[in-house]
This record gives C-alpha cells, structure tokens and sequence, in this order.
C-alpha cells in the first residue's frame, strides 16, 4: 500500500542541532514518538556518538523536539513542541487537555511541509514529565556574514 493509495502526504522536517540539519520524510499524521525514533536511527545510521558534545541517548524517549518562536526570524530562539498536559477543567494558559492532538503529530501540532524543528537530548537522569528540561536550544543558523567572512580569509 504506498502513501498515495491511502490518502496520506507525506512532508519532509529539517531538525536542526549545533550545525547539524537533519531531513526527515514523515506522513502529516505519524506521531511524534515514531519521529523521534527515526531521527535516532539515521543519526545512528551515520555513525555518529554525538552531536556537538551531547552524547545519543539510548532511548528516542528521551529527544526534545523544539519549534520557533518566529519561523520567519530563527535567530528568536525555540519553545518546547510538547506542551505539558493538565487535567480537564484546569488549562489556564498553562498547557493542554490530556489525550491533545496538538501533542501527537506534525499536523495536529499545526506544521507544515518543510518546518525547521531544533531537536535536543534529555539527559539520562532528568524526570519523565520533561519539565526540568533547560530552555536552552544549541542550534547555530548560518549566515551571509559567516559565508564572506571564510571566503576572504582564503
């Protein structure tokens, strides 16, 4: 059965870390937990240990997807994708209702084909719910300065 028999598009994600771009291929619906399992494993498939210093966690569990604050100004820095879920009734601004769909895959979260999402590794020893994850995202976006700088000093 491929994707066009079963009315699913399929979107290409770049998921960026230090100086790293990763492009993925995901359908609009897959879910986040398959997504960052097929990042793992083509990171893996390249041979790599680390991205920058973070060593690879052993379990895709424990990748934190980011999203822009302005997808036309990166250099605004990133938000958590995930937002923390709350029980009914007590979702004041501080998260979404459990079982959310803005949680679940890339177009329920409202991406689009081509998003840039920033991606990081929860150390080993950080809590399940994820909230004690730093709000710190090493995500470096070239520039046109970086670009003349290098090529005059050849």
């Amino acid at each position: 059965m491929t994707l066009k028999s079963t009315g699913l598009q399929q979107w290409t994600l770049r998921f960026k870390q230090h100086k790293t771009t990763i492009l993925l291929f995901v359908t609009q619906s897959q879910s986040f937990t398959s997504i960052k399992q097929d990042l793992l494993d083509a990171i893996k498939a390249t041979g790599l240990k680390d991205i920058n210093g973070n060593e690879l966690p052993s379990n895709s569990e424990n990748i934190v997807f980011g999203l822009p604050v302005d997808k036309n100004d990166i250099g605004k820095g990133w938000v958590n994708l995930e937002l923390p879920e709350v029980e009914d009734g007590d979702t004041k601004g501080k998260g979404v209702k459990k079982g959310s769909i803005l949680n679940e895959s890339p177009l329920g979260a409202g991406l689009k084909d081509g998003a840039m999402l920033a991606f990081k590794f929860r150390p080993a020893d950080a809590e399940e719910d994820g909230m004690d994850v730093d709000n710190e995202w090493d995500v470096i976006i070239p520039s046109y300065e970086d670009e003349g700088g290098s090529q005059s000093q050849r």
